[in-house]
């Protein structure tokens, strides 16, 4: 629920704007006033992601998904009693503030929740809900006052906060904190109790009273030493560019400007509005087929499908804009980019949407999941600003084609990266991929004799 409201956070300004640039409109809006309301998102994601960390860390996961609905719904009321820009800027940095909070809890919360063979479809729910928050956004858009629309956005927090309340902690939490009395009820509530739910219960605890030694080295030299771990540097690496491929392939810039883009692609052949529900149709339906892809197939494949027919889909779409715009394309067929584009739409909601925040809920260490999802999470939100921001611009100076060969062109270079650099996670539990990390996998005569049981106790839980 709370991922539907941050879909329709991202996806509102595409009917909020188209509202407010009608003539019978209360408010006026500058062209910088209209990007800065898209954008101010990612400049506002970048403070809550920098207090993501402490608050997972020190408040749990659990307080910190309750504390995250607060902002947005503060930002949402304020939306609704909006007399001019300035107070629809507020709004959206504390609806911003929410999201980054969000954005480094959300992941890392669905990963201890669950269990390693259900893992990759609860995380694949992000996306599944992003899609839906969008579509949401837009159809209340479409049919009510921006204003209703807001209050029917809104919602979504009071609901998403109601149930997070009703949730217990998460156990790998408890266990970090020496609560493990705790941490078995929490589990036992969440996995049951049969034997292999025990057996990995147990490898947990076993796991975290091993390090529960406190430090007495200071913080700063401790950070330092955590930067160097392979387990730490390498995962950050990888989300790093994930967060990057996630936002350079539109995936904030599409929702936001759907209505002009689809009126350059459609050549005004297709009504606005037509073509953008046309759009959120079609990524509502991607985003459900990605819940069962994303369970089912690696995560690799799945990552590499949607870069792939991404980029081609781009590429395809911009030739056909140029084409059109020389006159190679009769007046009756000027409609014929839609079909690529949506495609493109179809390939970035299956791949590159979900895969992201299913690698970013399970590729860090437990020791280092806060720090690490929120250092990754800076890449999203500063790429989030930088590609929201300068869209409007580059649409106007090399106009939809152009931003669609660069946004391919960046797709690819990403994937190429990620190529050579993701390891497959599908199947593995959260210990298993550390361990990869660190270096001990595959390596059972240099790894230590507990080690080596308790791989052999997780190989024996993935069979079930």
């Amino acid at each position: 629920m709370y991922m539907i409201g941050t879909g329709a956070n991202i996806a509102y300004p595409g009917v909020l704007l188209e509202q407010l640039r009608r003539p019978d409109s209360v408010l006026r809006l500058t062209p910088e006033h209209e990007s800065w309301i898209a954008s101010i998102l990612g400049l506002a994601l970048i403070s809550g992601i920098v207090v993501a960390p402490f608050c997972l860390q020190k408040l749990g996961r659990r307080l910190t998904n309750q504390l995250s609905c607060l902002p947005a719904l503060c930002g949402w009321a304020l939306l609704v009693t909006a007399k001019g820009p300035a107070l629809i800027l507020v709004s959206r940095s504390l609806q911003g503030f929410a999201m980054g909070l969000q954005a480094a809890a959300a992941p890392v919360s669905i990963a201890e929740y669950s269990a390693p063979r259900h893992r990759g479809a609860f995380l694949a729910t992000i996306a599944f809900s992003f899609a839906t928050g969008m579509l949401v956004a837009h159809v209340f858009g479409t049919f009510l006052y921006w204003r209703t629309a807001a209050v029917a956005c809104g919602s979504f927090y009071a609901i998403a906060l109601f149930l997070i309340s009703l949730s217990p902690e998460t156990a790998p939490f408890l266990a970090s904190k020496g609560k493990f009395e705790e941490c078995r009820k929490s589990f036992r509530w969440l996995r049951g109790s049969d034997e292999s739910s025990e057996k990995e219960l147990e490898i947990l605890l076993d796991s975290q009273k091993k390090n529960s030694v406190p430090s007495k080295k200071s913080k700063f030299k401790l950070f330092f030493e955590i930067v160097r771990k392979p387990e730490f540097y390498k995962p950050t690496v990888i989300m790093m560019y994930m967060f990057i491929l996630f936002q350079i392939s539109g995936m904030t810039v599409v929702p936001s400007y759907t209505v002009p883009m689809m009126q350059e692609v459609t050549g005004g052949a297709i009504e606005s509005c037509t073509g953008m529900l046309m759009v959120d149709i079609v990524r509502f339906l991607t985003a459900i087929l990605s819940c069962v892809v994303v369970n089912k197939l690696n995560r690799r494949t799945v990552l590499f499908l949607g870069v792939y027919i991404s980029v081609v889909a781009l590429f395809s779409t911009s030739l056909l804009l140029y084409l059109r715009d020389f006159g190679y394309i009769p007046d009756e067929y000027k409609w014929t980019p839609v079909i690529p584009t949506l495609i493109y739409i179809f390939g970035k909601t299956l791949g590159i949407l979900p895969i992201p925040w299913a690698i970013a809920g399970e590729i860090f260490p437990l020791d280092y999941r806060s720090l690490g999802s929120g250092i990754s999470g800076m890449f999203l939100s500063i790429m989030f600003f930088v590609v929201v921001k300068t869209a409007p611009t580059s649409f106007r100076q090399i106009g939809v084609s152009g931003t669609f060969c660069v946004y391919g062109l960046c797709i690819a270079i990403c994937g190429a990266f990620l190529f050579f650099l993701l390891p497959e996670t599908k199947g593995k539990t959260l210990y298993e991929i550390e361990c990869y990390f660190k270096g001990t996998k595959g390596e059972i005569g240099e790894t230590e004799p507990h080690e080596k049981d308790k791989m052999l106790e997780l190989e024996n839980i993935e069979g079930g």
